[in-house]
């Protein structure tokens, strides 16, 4: 997967809404410190990703990792309902 994906990293994150400002009540917000560890990509490819349901503060629980889809246009991606 790395081979797949390594030529998309990114000096910063892509996301408006990041950092959160508290770690949540489990601890689970990517916070500003958090964010220090992540290795951030462009927005250039798109992955199908399993969830169990969206959380009130339009988070994913429970996700998994499903495949890298080639036939998708990343600009067109939006949130499904």
């Amino acid at each position: 997967m790395f081979e797949k994906i390594k030529h998309l990293k990114a000096a910063k994150c892509p996301f408006a809404n990041l950092p959160e400002l508290s770690e949540g009540r489990w601890g689970a917000g990517l916070t500003a410190e958090k964010m220090k560890e992540c290795v951030w990509l462009k927005p250039e490819a798109v992955a199908q990703i399993g969830f169990l349901e969206w959380t009130g503060a339009d988070h994913l629980r429970h996700t998994k990792f499903v495949a890298l889809l080639d036939d998708k246009d990343p600009k067109k991606v939006v949130r499904e309902t």
